[in-house]
C-alpha cells in the first residue's frame, strides 16, 4: 500500500493503516528527532507527538504539494525544533532566575531557604489563578507550552502570552521587593 493510500485511510481513522504508517516511518523519524534533540527521552516524546499530530491532522496532507515522506519529515523537523527551542528557552529562564536569586543576600544559606520559599510564595499569590496555573504546569510538572495548550484546550498563543506576562509580573515583583528591602 502506498503512503498516500495509508494517509487516506488514516483520515478515516483506520487504526491498521496508522500502525502500518508508523511501522514504515517511526525508526527514521526517531533518528531525525534524536539528531535534533540529542536526548533519547526527548526524541521519544517528540516521536509520540509527531504521530499524534499525524493521526489528528491526516486530512491536511495534500499529495499535490508534497510527498508523504516530505510531509512527515516536515512535521518531525518542526516539532523537534519547537521542542528544542522550548527546552533551551526554559534552561535560559532557569539560569536567569538562578542568577537573580543568587543576588539576594544569603540565598545559598540554609536558614534563608525558608525565607526564599515564602518570598516566592508571596509573589506567586499576586498572580491571577490562570497565570499561576500555567507556571505550575510549566515549571513544576515540566509540560511544554504545546502540552499546556492541549491540556487546557486553549490556543498556543494564549498560553505563550500568559506565561510571558506571568514571568514579567514576577520579575517586576522581585525587582520591586529588592529595591524596597
Amino acid at each position: 500500500m502506498t503512503d498516500v493510500e495509508l494517509i487516506s485511510r488514516i483520515t478515516r481513522r483506520d487504526r491498521a493503516a496508522f500502525d502500518a504508517f508508523y511501522d514504515r516511518y517511526a525508526q527514521i523519524i526517531f533518528g531525525l528527532c534524536l539528531r535534533i534533540l540529542r536526548d533519547r527521552a526527548e526524541a521519544e516524546d517528540a516521536l509520540q507527538d509527531i504521530f499524534v499530530q499525524i493521526w489528528k491532522e491526516a486530512e491536511r496532507f495534500d499529495p499535490a504539494r508534497a510527498s508523504a515522506k516530505t510531509w512527515i519529515f516536515t512535521i518531525a523537523r518542526s516539532r523537534s525544533l519547537d521542542r528544542y527551542r522550548s527546552r533551551k528557552s526554559v534552561q535560559q529562564r532557569v539560569e536567569a532566575e538562578t542568577t537573580d536569586f543568587a543576588a539576594v543576600p544569603g540565598a545559598g544559606d540554609l536558614q534563608q531557604s525558608s525565607l526564599m520559599q515564602q518570598y516566592v510564595g508571596r509573589a506567586l499569590e499576586q498572580l491571577s489563578k490562570d497565570q499561576r496555573y500555567v507556571l505550575e504546569l510549566s515549571y513544576y510538572e515540566g509540560l511544554t507550552q504545546e502540552e499546556i495548550a492541549e491540556r487546557l484546550g486553549e490556543p498556543l498563543g494564549t498560553i505563550k502570552s500568559r506565561i510571558r506576562s506571568s514571568l514579567i509580573k514576577l520579575r517586576s515583583l522581585f525587582a520591586g521587593e529588592r529595591s524596597d528591602g
